[in-house]
């Protein structure tokens, strides 16, 4: 059998596209295989097989080895690919990503690591923290109520630690444990990759899967989709995404330079927003009832809660539904909130108002007297430090419900809510 026979019989033996590196080595065994049977006497039974059943035999041989080779995982294309992108998450000497906790809106934090130690959080519920590892300082700031905190010799170790996981991207081993497939997302092609135990010294107890999903063309970390889940607990799932190893950050992200505007936060016993005093805020966790509530969607300034609750209320009198309970307000944001009244389940109302249906929830609450809206972002700023500081993060959007007289600032009080889970 010539070289050129070689070559053939590989193409022909393997029905599948194998990389180079395999087809050399497969190259190499079957001039081997061609060598041992060129040195042995020629018995009859070698004298008498027709060239086509040696040419079947040597293809089989063929098959079995390229099968062989196939089946190393180190060797693998795939785990080629992922050894690639664990290698520049490993290397790089910046990494940013976005990571949603439990698919929950309110629950996002864009982050940004950059060598030797400089570190961002921006947490979706009004929160940043900015770190420097070298100099051990760290600056935490409220952008509700354009507060600070300056940490700086402290250990660095920051309320939004809980959802850093640049130590995992960074520790992913140089193979995993199985290939999970392709799919495709919109042009790029996924290949998806399991751990089933935490990179080194990266997690706690709990995983239940660590998902890698690779971009085929790129060999880039495309997602990550990690699932945990403590006995006797819900599972919490982290989607990571967004992920750029290595690209150039904006190094204002690491400036410890209160902003303009931001006044330092008191610590002490007293909050300030310019002249309202609010005292420190004393926020306990428990299972709140389920509710149903009528109200008004709006849009704009929060000023308008007022206008809003009149128009309300006037609607429900004219339709004899009786509220159950003090006015409240939803305030995710100015481009989306609301404002209505508690009323019995199975209300219909007609459009412009809506009925909206609150489960039961765990659900973080403070009770803080004095007028109405007064001080409110003070007030939730130390509301939202107090309920991580247990431990605990949002879930859904800030609720306000209001007791007491119009134009009685002495008998008003303000009951603070907010949808929690027990951080990670």
């Amino acid at each position: 059998m010539s070289d050129d026979d070689v070559d053939v019989t590989v193409r022909r033996g393997v029905q599948v596209d194998v990389p180079a590196d395999v087809e050399e080595r497969l190259r190499g065994r079957l001039v081997e295989f061609r060598a041992k049977v060129a040195e042995r006497k020629p018995a009859r039974e070698w004298m008498r097989m027709p060239a086509l059943r040696l040419a079947a035999m040597a293809a089989a041989v063929i098959a079995v080895v390229a099968a062989g080779l196939l089946m190393v995982p180190r060797e693998s294309p795939a785990n080629r690919i992922f050894a690639a992108a664990a290698a520049e998450l490993r290397n790089a000497s910046s990494l940013q990503y976005t990571i949603v906790l439990n698919d929950e809106p309110y629950v996002g934090v864009d982050f940004a690591w950059m060598a030797p130690g400089y570190r961002r959080l921006n947490c979706s519920w009004g929160i940043e923290v900015r770190t420097d590892g070298t100099t051990k300082r760290q600056m935490v700031l409220f952008h509700g109520s354009r507060n600070y905190l300056d940490e700086s010799g402290k250990t660095v170790e920051s309320v939004g630690d809980t959802e850093d996981f640049a130590g995992q991207l960074r520790a992913l081993p140089q193979q995993a444990d199985e290939v999970l497939g392709e799919k495709w997302t919109g042009s790029k092609k996924l290949i998806g990759y399991r751990l089933n135990k935490p990179p080194a010294n990266t997690f706690g107890q709990g995983l239940k899967s660590f998902d890698v999903w690779v971009d085929a063309a790129t060999r880039e970390a495309d997602h990550v989709d990690i699932v945990v889940q403590e006995p006797g607990k819900p599972a919490h799932t982290m989607h990571i995404a967004n992920i750029r190893a290595g690209a150039e950050v904006d190094r204002s992200l690491f400036d410890l330079t209160p902003p303009a505007g931001y006044t330092a936060f008191d610590t002490t016993a007293q909050v300030h927003s310019g002249p309202v005093s609010v005292p420190a805020i004393a926020v306990t966790v428990g299972r709140s009832a389920a509710m149903t509530a009528v109200v008004m969607p709006m849009r704009g300034s929060y000023a308008q809660a007022g206008a809003v609750l009149e128009g309300v209320a006037s609607y429900l009198k004219e339709h004899g539904i009786m509220p159950a309970g003090p006015p409240l307000g939803h305030f995710a944001s100015e481009e989306q909130w609301d404002a209505g009244y508690p009323v019995p389940p199975g209300t219909e109302v007609e459009a412009p108002l809506q009925v909206v249906n609150e489960p039961a929830a765990l659900t973080a609450s403070a009770a803080v007297a004095g007028q109405w809206g007064e001080g409110s972002e003070a007030r939730w700023s130390a509301f939202l430090k107090a309920t991580i500081e247990q431990g605990y993060v949002p879930t859904g959007p800030p609720v306000e419900v209001w007791t007491g007289e119009e134009g009685k600032p002495e008998t008003q009080s303000t009951e603070m809510r907010m949808a929690v889970r027990k951080a990670k």
